[in-house]
């Protein structure tokens, strides 16, 4: 339902970036997500959008990743397994604390 919801807003350039959380990398287990997203089912999430809105519409449209979890090396983990994924070409930026965000 969100997806209908926000779909229209990307196709007519409304609505400037999607702000998610992707928390863990791929190999977190389902039963340990508690909710959370990892690489892959951010971008399950993006594929259904982009039969709202066209893939083309997809292509260059912002998603900041939030709340990524600092243990280990996931947060390099997490940036090298979307840009493997990206096949939309969204494009990703990964949240910084300070940094100011313009689209």
């Amino acid at each position: 339902l969100l997806w209908q919801k926000i779909g229209g807003l990307i196709k007519t350039k409304k609505l400037k970036a999607i702000m998610i959380e992707v928390s863990f990398p791929n190999q977190q287990p389902d039963k340990l997500l508690f909710g959370h997203l990892t690489p892959k089912l951010l971008m399950h999430e993006m594929e259904a959008l982009s039969k709202i809105t066209g893939a083309s519409a997809m292509k260059g449209f912002p998603v900041v990743i939030t709340h990524i979890k600092p243990s280990g090396h996931h947060e390099a983990e997490i940036k090298r397994q979307l840009a493997v994924a990206n096949a939309l070409q969204l494009k990703v930026v990964i949240a910084e604390q300070g940094r100011a965000l313009n689209f």
